[in-house]
């Protein structure tokens, strides 16, 4: 049993006062597999994440959303030991439950209920992340770029450097109906 947590803040810096658009807060309880033994000789990882996430963004009265997600996510990991190149595609079944009704009866619409993400790259060195999330009103998309700040500072600092590429429907649950499209820099601990 694994306990996670994602915090994401919509920050209007074209503002007078900068102030933070909206804030999701994701906690998250899930279960990993070990790598599967009885996997087919070509595939070196094969694991399954199944786990609920709620998702709030911490506002009161008619401001406030929520939602909650039951999923299940195979992992299937690819590596070339000579290139050092890793792939690994991700897809994800989720079903809504305890939906908050009042303020986002339709957001399964929006978000879906299937997504894939495709991981390609050296562990040491650049990786892409893409997610995919397919839903009735359209096709999501984010792209990472990650690259290891230890090797850009010679350093033993575990940071990643991160540019993002986003073109998704509801990114925030107070603007769920909304696509929105940004170019993100910034750095994460995990990717």
């Amino acid at each position: 049993m694994h306990f996670a947590y994602t915090q994401t803040s919509f920050w209007d810096l074209a503002a007078s006062s900068a102030p933070f658009e909206d804030t999701s807060y994701k906690p998250e309880l899930f279960l990993l597999s070990n790598n599967w033994e009885k996997r087919p000789r070509w595939l070196q990882g094969l694991f399954v994440q199944g786990g609920i996430q709620h998702e709030s963004n911490g506002r009161g009265t008619d401001s406030s959303r929520s939602t909650n997600t039951v999923y299940i996510k195979p992992m299937l990991v690819f590596y070339h030991a000579r290139s050092a190149l890793g792939l690994q595609l991700s897809p994800k079944l989720l079903a809504y439950i305890n939906n908050d009704d009042a303020t986002n009866p339709d957001l399964d619409e929006f978000r879906g209920y299937t997504e894939l993400e495709i991981k390609f790259g050296k562990a040491s060195g650049l990786v892409s992340t893409t997610h995919l999330r397919f839903a009735g009103k359209g096709t999501s998309l984010q792209t990472d770029l990650t690259y290891p700040i230890s090797k850009l500072l010679k350093s033993n600092f575990d940071m990643f450097f991160q540019l993002q590429y986003s073109n998704a429907l509801a990114e925030s649950l107070i603007n769920y109906r909304d696509r929105s499209e940004s170019l993100r820099i910034g750095f994460s601990f995990v990717r």
